[in-house]
Order: structure tokens, then sequence, then C-alpha cells
């Protein structure tokens, strides 16, 4: 007995609108990229602008830091809280199923 031939697959024309979503999509990477490398270089010259020392002062007292580190805890910090405000306000808003 032979084994039975396999059928080449038949390729089907791609549609307008599949082509603009992979198009689209690709682009979309690009535009993420480019914003990714010019937030580097902005967080590399803020850097180097900022590298002098200030007086931060504490309820209790007060302490000598540098500028940049106040600005990068500063950013981390809303980034996290921003994170944490949009996850609770997505929790308490979402549609439930009825039960």
């Amino acid at each position: 007995m032979s084994e039975p031939e396999k059928e080449a697959p038949i390729l089907e024309a791609e549609t307008r609108l599949r082509r603009g979503i992979r198009y689209s999509h690709r682009t979309g990477l690009y535009a993420a990229l480019v914003v990714a490398i010019a937030t580097i270089v902005f967080l590399i010259l803020l850097i180097a602008q900022n590298t002098r020392r200030i007086k931060v002062d504490y309820v209790f007292g007060s302490t000598q830091a540098r500028l940049i580190w106040l600005v990068i805890i500063s950013s981390i910090t809303g980034w996290v809280l921003g994170i944490v405000t949009s996850f609770l306000v997505r929790r308490r808003t979402r549609w439930r199923r009825p039960t």
C-alpha cells in the first residue's frame, strides 16, 4: 500500500484588514521602541544635570542628599502608586456576573 499523497496547503490571499492589522502592530512596536530610547536618553541627561547635593528637611531632622536620588525615588513611588490605583479602580468598577 502506498501512503496517501499530502496535499499542499492552499494559501488564501491576505485581506486588507489583516494586512493593516499586521502593519499597525509592527508600527506600534517601533513607536514603543522609539519612546523607550527617548526615555533612556532623557534619564541619562536628567542624572547628568542633577548631581548637586541639597538639604532635605524631615519632621524630626534634616539630611543632605543628591537631587537625582530624590527625583528617582519620587518617580518610582509615583509609578507604583499609579499602578496600584489603576488596579484598585479596575477591580472595583469591573462588571460582575450575576450568580
